[in-house]
């Protein structure tokens, strides 16, 4: 099943960011003042990396690491380009264990698609994203 959307069909285009110097409490108000998950840690129009409410909670909570956004940021980011089907970010997402992917255009942030702005657009790629709880689970398949 080959979809047709591609994945600047459906990113969302405001992106919320903080800097890397900016303490960890200011990214999770700007997360619930803005309804995300994540944010994107930004110098200037560079991305450095990605902060999620889970970093929040486990990293900085339960970890007590840091206390700037630099500390518990990932650095690696899995991304994907605005021309790519959300099949393939679906399956994207699924192969790394990551429910966001920053959009690229051009070496440029420009978006970020989420597994939830699939299904909301594509309800039957809920199979796909759900390959991953099956694998983590460890339930087998009969």
């Amino acid at each position: 099943m080959k979809l047709r959307a591609s994945v600047r069909e459906i990113m969302k285009k405001e992106i919320v960011s903080v800097n890397s110097e900016d303490d960890i409490d200011s990214a999770a108000k700007k997360m619930k003042k803005h309804g995300v998950g994540s944010v994107m840690v930004m110098n200037g129009q560079n991305y450095l990396g990605i902060i999620t409410a889970m970093d929040i909670v486990y990293k900085h909570v339960a970890d007590k690491s840091g206390s700037k956004c630099k500390d518990i940021m990932t650095e690696d980011l899995i991304t994907i380009d605005t021309e790519s089907s959300i099949e393939d970010a679906a399956r994207k997402m699924t192969e790394y264990g990551v429910e966001k992917l920053p959009v690229l255009e051009n070496g440029k942030l420009i978006g970020i698609i989420t597994n939830n702005d699939i299904l909301r657009v594509e309800p039957e790629m809920f199979e796909i994203l759900v390959e991953r709880l099956k694998i983590e689970g460890g339930e087998n398949e009969d």
